[in-house]
């Protein structure tokens, strides 16, 4: 049995991509006989200091409420934790290097704790995240910041394991001075069980349930409604070819949160001109795969991402995807076989692929079998956890790179 730690900035009943990977990799760790705990940020009030999830203990520290700094203020009483949970684990996963993975890394140390660093976005390790969209990430200041974070990772790289859930993040690493053979390359993976494809009564089904109309191409999106996710790009393409369809719908499934959210931007566009009636907001769930499994396409325009759990859903279920082609996308998408990759931003050349698949009924079945089978071969859980179970006993049983725990 290996007990592992994990330092988050936010967990669950926190519902992105990153929390809900690793709420389900602690449950399967679980199910498997190995055990998890997870250290993250109590975003509200009325969630519990200690919890249980699905069998992963969760300790929340302060400070509580949606603040942006609550990130940073986190990190003081989130060292102290781990110190308090160390005896009773092998290792110290730390989720997100922006804020947490220098302290955690210290932390791990002084606890003598082998240390596994896994950045949740491309970007980390070689600057781009700190920079991008600043008008000034070209000049002087960005220079600075990039040489602050070439400075860090000469402190970072010292862990004892990295796990690059892209091709590009892996990149960073080894760019960063990372020994390869300590970069384990583990993307993203969902339940293939329950994010299946629908038989055309299932998807009938599900529309009425939902509430989607009935006939019509239906393209979705999965995901928080947050600027830097291409929403606008997608509101705009969409205009267009509602203009030209009118059998086509578009539903985003999701909610805003925090200082970034535009969802009531997005709701107050949809409900004027054209986009009256034609797009529907599904809100915050735990069922995505309902709603994936009732649509036709996928619409996945991000405008930087690191792999994207959501279009790895869409796959799964089926659905040929047209997404941005940026960061760990290209992963995932086989442009051309399995989706389509258009560049970030730009709503001309999106809905010109939206429109391509929208209008091919047949090119759009062999996509979704090609997504199917991509998601079934590289995104499986199973074959997911077997990767990091294997990571997880090798690197507890090295131990630290800087000494062991006494």
């Amino acid at each position: 049995m290996t007990r592992v730690l994990f330092l988050a900035e936010s967990f669950h009943p926190v519902l992105g991509g990153g929390e809900t990977q690793l709420r389900r990799l602690g449950r399967a760790l679980v199910s498997a006989g190995d055990a998890a705990t997870v250290v993250t940020r109590r975003g509200e009030p009325s969630w519990p200091a200690r919890d249980e999830v699905e069998g992963i203990r969760v300790c929340r520290v302060p400070p509580a409420g949606p603040s942006r700094r609550g990130k940073y203020l986190m990190v003081p009483a989130a060292l102290g934790a781990v110190a308090a949970e160390a005896r009773r684990h092998d290792l110290l996963v730390v989720r997100g290097t922006r804020v947490l993975g220098l302290p955690g890394l210290v932390a791990g140390r002084l606890a003598g704790l082998p240390v596994v660093q896994q950045p949740e976005i491309n970007g980390e390790l070689d600057g781009e995240v700190f920079t991008w969209g600043k008008p000034w990430g070209r000049g002087a200041a960005g220079h600075a910041v990039r040489g602050l974070v070439a400075l860090r990772n000469l402190w970072l790289r010292d862990a004892d394991g990295f796990v690059a859930m892209s091709a590009r993040i892996r990149e960073e690493m080894i760019g960063a001075g990372v020994a390869p053979e300590r970069v384990f390359l583990i993307p993203h993976a969902v339940d293939t069980g329950r994010f299946r494809p629908a038989s055309a009564e299932e998807a009938r089904a599900l529309r009425a349930s939902l509430g989607l109309p009935a006939a019509g191409l239906l393209i979705a999106y999965t995901g928080r409604l947050l600027r830097g996710k291409g929403l606008e790009t997608l509101l705009d393409a969409f205009a267009t070819l509602a203009s030209e369809d009118p059998g086509l719908h578009l539903v985003l499934v999701g909610a805003g949160e925090g200082l970034l959210s535009i969802e009531d931007e997005l709701r107050r566009r949809a409900g004027e001109g054209g986009l009256a009636g034609r797009v529907s907001f599904a809100g915050r769930t735990e069922r995505v795969f309902d709603w994936l499994r009732a649509a036709d396409l996928f619409a996945f325009p991000s405008l930087f991402e690191a792999l994207g759990i959501s279009l790895i859903e869409a796959l799964a279920c089926g659905l040929p995807s047209v997404a941005s082609r940026t960061g760990g996308i290209v992963d995932i998408v086989e442009d051309g076989r399995s989706g389509l990759l258009v560049p970030p931003a730009d709503a001309a050349a999106l809905a010109v692929a939206l429109r391509s698949l929208a209008c091919d009924p047949a090119r759009r079945t062999a996509m979704g079998q090609a997504a199917r089978e991509r998601a079934l071969l590289r995104f499986d859980d199973a074959d997911n956890l077997s990767r990091y179970r294997a990571l997880f006993s090798e690197v507890a049983a090295r131990g630290c790179r800087r000494g062991r725990r006494p």
